[in-house]
C-alpha cells in the first residue's frame, strides 16, 4: 500500500467516523451496547473505588478500538482479497460473524500487538497489575470492539456501492433462521433443529481465541385451552460461564422470545441448567 493510499484511507475514515459519531443513531447505539456489556463484566472484577477510572478508560478504549477496527476494515477492503457485491448482500449478522476471523487472519492472530490500540493498552497495563485473570477479558474487548469498527467500514462500503444488506425473511420462534442472531456483543445463536413448534439452538461465544459452544437453547410452543399459547424455554450453559453471565444470557434469550412472538412473560416457562460440557454421538 502506498503512503498516498494510506493517507487517503485515513482521511476517509476520519470523515466517516466523525459523521457517524455526530449523526448516526445506530452507530452510537452499537457503541453504547458494547460499552455497557463490557463495563458490566469489569465492574464485577474491579474494586468500587476504581469504577469511575475504569469506566472512563474503557469508553476511551472502545472508541479507539472502533477507530482501529474501521481502519483495518478499509485495509482489508483495499488489500489483495476481492470482495464481490454478493458479500455485502448477506444479512448483517452473517457478516459480523465472519469479521473476528478476518482480523485474526490479517494480523496473524496478533491481538495485543496489532489489534489493540494505545488507549486499551493503557487500560490493560493498569488492570493486569491490579487484578488477576483479567487479561483474557481485555483481549476479548480488543477483538470484539475492533470487529465492530470493521463492521461499520463494511457497511459504509456497501452503502458506497449502493448495496442494501439482506433483510431476513424466515422467522422462527426464537430468531431468524436466515441470519446470525446476537444475544450480546460476544455471543450468538445458531440453529441445530427445527419444526413447526420446537427449535434447538446453540449459543456460540466468540472470544479472542476463537469460537466455542457455551450453551444450548430448546424452545417449545404449545396450544393450551382457550387458544392460549404457552412457551417452554430451556437454557443450558457451561458451568465455566459465571453466574452473572448465565443470568444475563438467559434473560436475553427470554426477552428475544417475548419480542419475536409478542408474548407476555407469564406465558413462558423457563428452566435452566449448568453443564460440564457438550458431546455429540453419531
Amino acid at each position: 500500500m502506498t503512503m498516498t493510499t494510506e493517507n487517503n484511507l485515513y482521511e476517509y475514515m476520519q470523515q466517516k467516523l466523525k459523521a457517524h459519531f455526530q449523526n448516526n443513531q445506530d452507530f452510537n447505539q452499537d457503541i453504547a451496547t458494547i460499552f455497557e456489556y463490557y463495563k458490566s463484566k469489569l465492574v464485577a472484577i474491579v474494586k468500587e473505588a476504581h469504577h469511575e477510572k475504569m469506566e472512563e478508560m474503557l469508553f476511551a478504549s472502545i472508541k479507539s478500538q472502533i477507530t482501529n477496527g474501521y481502519y483495518m476494515g478499509l485495509e482489508i477492503l483495499n488489500g489483495d482479497s476481492q470482495f464481490e457485491d454478493d458479500f455485502f448482500r448477506q444479512a448483517e449478522g452473517m457478516i459480523s460473524q465472519q469479521i473476528p476471523d478476518m482480523l485474526r487472519t490479517v494480523t496473524n492472530n496478533s491481538i495485543e500487538e496489532i489489534i489493540t490500540n494505545d488507549a486499551l493498552r493503557e487500560l490493560t497495563s493498569w488492570l493486569v497489575m491490579e487484578y488477576e485473570d483479567v487479561y483474557p477479558l481485555l483481549m476479548d474487548i480488543s477483538l470484539n470492539t475492533a470487529s465492530l469498527g470493521t463492521k461499520w467500514a463494511f457497511k459504509d462500503e456497501a452503502n458506497k456501492r449502493d448495496i442494501e444488506s439482506y433483510t431476513p425473511q424466515f422467522r422462527a420462534i426464537l430468531a431468524n433462521i436466515d441470519d446470525v442472531s446476537y444475544i450480546d456483543p460476544q455471543s450468538f445463536l445458531t440453529l441445530i433443529a427445527i419444526n413447526d413448534n420446537s427449535e434447538v439452538w446453540e449459543i456460540i461465544n466468540s472470544d479472542y481465541r476463537g469460537l466455542e459452544k457455551i450453551g444450548e437453547v430448546t424452545v417449545l410452543r404449545m396450544n393450551r385451552e382457550e387458544e392460549q399459547i404457552m412457551y417452554f424455554l430451556n437454557v443450558s450453559l457451561k458451568n465455566q460461564v459465571n453466574t452473572n453471565q448465565q443470568e444475563s444470557i438467559i434473560n436475553s434469550v427470554a426477552v428475544r422470545l417475548m419480542v419475536m412472538n409478542e408474548v407476555e412473560r407469564m406465558n413462558i416457562v423457563i428452566t435452566a441448567s449448568s453443564v460440564v460440557d457438550y458431546f455429540q454421538f453419531n
